[in-house]
């Protein structure tokens, strides 16, 4: 397969979900960092949750880096101008209020309603159903939702396809 845009199946068919639990089977696929095992429903309840906050934000590929509101920093400017336009792109960072991308989206549910072991878990599951589906051992969720011409409804099938496999393979 060349065109991962283009699958002759879908993120649920039993194929994409055959070859996602064989992923899932490795030793310490269920593991967080902190050494603790996370459960399936714990691991659907953050993409689920990812899922919401991109459908009520909205989902960009990607972040753009240009803000006409903060120029560029030169010598020139004063100490006052480099703080402002500092402490705006922190505001900006910090607040995102406008769509976010699935990486961004996943980080803010893991801050606030999740917590790291679950999200890294949550990627491995996402990175699982994407590997199945392209039939690339190296695909990556977070890459793959960046492809030019992805649209959102690609990403929320997988999303959906993710947060149902974890919730139906993930331990009790």
């Amino acid at each position: 397969m060349t065109d991962v845009t283009v699958q002759a199946h879908s993120f649920t068919s039993a194929d994409v979900t055959a070859k996602a639990s064989e992923y899932a089977a490795r030793g310490g696929f269920w593991t967080g960092w902190s050494g603790g095992s996370v459960t399936g429903h714990d691991v659907s309840e953050h993409i689920e949750n990812v899922a919401t906050m991109l459908a009520v934000r909205g989902w960009v590929r990607n972040f753009q880096d240009e803000d006409p509101q903060v120029p560029e920093a030169d010598e020139s400017m004063s100490v006052k101008a480099l703080l402002l336009a500092g402490l705006r792109s922190l505001r900006s960072l910090v607040a995102a209020p406008g769509p976010l991308t699935l990486m961004y989206a996943g980080l803010e549910v893991g801050r606030t309603s999740s917590d790291t072991d679950t999200r890294e878990v949550a990627n491995r599951v996402l990175d699982a159903v994407v590997r199945a589906y392209t039939g690339s051992p190296a695909a990556q969720a977070n890459v793959w939702v960046e492809k030019k011409g992805r649209a959102w409804d690609e990403v929320r099938d997988l999303l959906d396809a993710a947060a149902e496999f974890a919730r139906e393979h993930g331990p009790r």
